[in-house]
């Protein structure tokens, strides 16, 4: 599963998010990218996880996602949730799954 996660940084503070969201990958390979909008500057993290989800259920905090169910969908996104000072308004993340190229 590929998670898409973004955050729009507080003014002045994308730098601070940016290295907060690095850290935040936890030694996971994520790419992690920077966008100057008129509306505000924003992170977005790539991150390719396992489909299944992690099999320790007390180390499996907000960080790990949860399998996607066909009812209720994901149950979090692939980040803590970041400090209020660092972000305007709510971070986003969605799930996608990669069609082509195959892996």
């Amino acid at each position: 599963m590929i998670w898409m996660w973004e955050a729009r940084a507080t003014p002045g503070r994308l730098a601070d998010l940016r290295d907060w969201a690095i850290d935040a990958l936890g030694g996971r390979e994520g790419e992690v990218y920077l966008s100057h909008q008129s509306g505000g500057d924003l992170v977005v993290v790539i991150l390719r996880l396992p489909d299944a989800g992690p099999t320790d259920t007390d180390a499996a905090t907000a960080v790990h996602p949860a399998p996607l169910d066909a009812t209720t969908g994901p149950a979090t996104a692939p980040l803590p949730v970041p400090p209020d000072e660092l972000v305007t308004g709510s971070p986003h993340a969605w799930p996608f799954h990669q069609v082509h190229p195959r892996r």
